[in-house]
């Protein structure tokens, strides 16, 4: 197995899902890294800053590939008309996690593990599910609003708070056949006005999305997001063949 060294991190729980190494690169390359990339199967990510188009160029010459561009928006005043008709909006509870992670195995498309033609879907669908399901252990997230229709979970809304009461969209989704009908704004305004349910307001909202994902950038536009950073996102696969049809659970 590939050490941690250099400047590369290691994920575990990435590791898990993919049954092989997971890293992610962090700033700066080294003299040694095509070496070590090139040892065994693996899985890195790489996410330097749009602009640095050299640092780039040297990734992908390493044999990393680009598999996303992506965006980054924030407000500090949100615009949210929230029209939504039959479902119902609270905070997530215990018995939402079966639920909750159903709908993550299912709803996403343009996530970087979904673009990347080197991964098979079910693999990037289950890397969701566990996501979310993240949670409900208690291993990620600091708050989660649920959409309700008819007794099931139609949206769901992963929350972290950041520094000076920033609160960060960590994850959103809303199930396929329940689109355009205003889920997805019901449940960022109910965060905005409601925060995590600790009392506490937040000063601000940012959210990370994909460029190819153009419903999502409209959606926050319209509720009063800006632009305000971009990232180009690179994955390399190692040395290795193709990922197993199956993933740890």
């Amino acid at each position: 197995m590939l050490a941690t060294s250099g400047a590369l991190i290691a994920d575990p729980w990435l590791s898990e899902l993919l049954q092989r190494p997971a890293f992610r690169l962090a700033d700066g390359l080294d003299a040694g890294l095509d070496a070590r990339l090139a040892q065994a199967p693996l899985f890195v990510t790489a996410k330097p800053e749009a602009v640095h188009v050299e640092t780039i160029g040297r990734l992908e010459e390493t044999g990393f590939r680009v598999v996303d561009a992506a965006l980054r928006f924030g407000t500090v005043a949100l615009r949210c008309d929230a029209r939504m008709q039959g479902s119902v909006v609270r905070f997530a509870g215990p018995d939402d996690r079966e639920g909750v992670v159903a709908l993550a195995g299912r709803a996403f498309r343009f996530s970087r593990f979904h673009l990347d033609p080197v991964l098979p879907n079910p693999i990037a669908d289950r890397i969701k599910a566990s996501w979310a399901g993240n949670f409900f252990n208690g291993a990620r997230g600091d708050g989660m609003v649920v959409a309700e229709d008819a007794g099931c979970v139609v949206g769901f809304l992963q929350l972290l708070w950041s520094a000076n009461a920033e609160l960060v969209i960590d994850l959103i989704a809303v199930a396929p056949e329940m689109g355009r009908r205003g889920i997805a704004s019901a449940m960022i305004d109910f965060a905005w006005r409601n925060g995590t349910g600790s009392g506490t307001r937040p000063s601000a909202m940012r959210v990370g999305t994909q460029a190819a994902n153009i419903a999502s950038c409209r959606l926050y536009e319209g509720l009063g997001f800006r632009l305000c950073g971009a990232a180009v996102v690179l994955h390399h696969h190692g040395s290795g063949g193709p990922y197993p049809s199956r993933s740890a659970a």
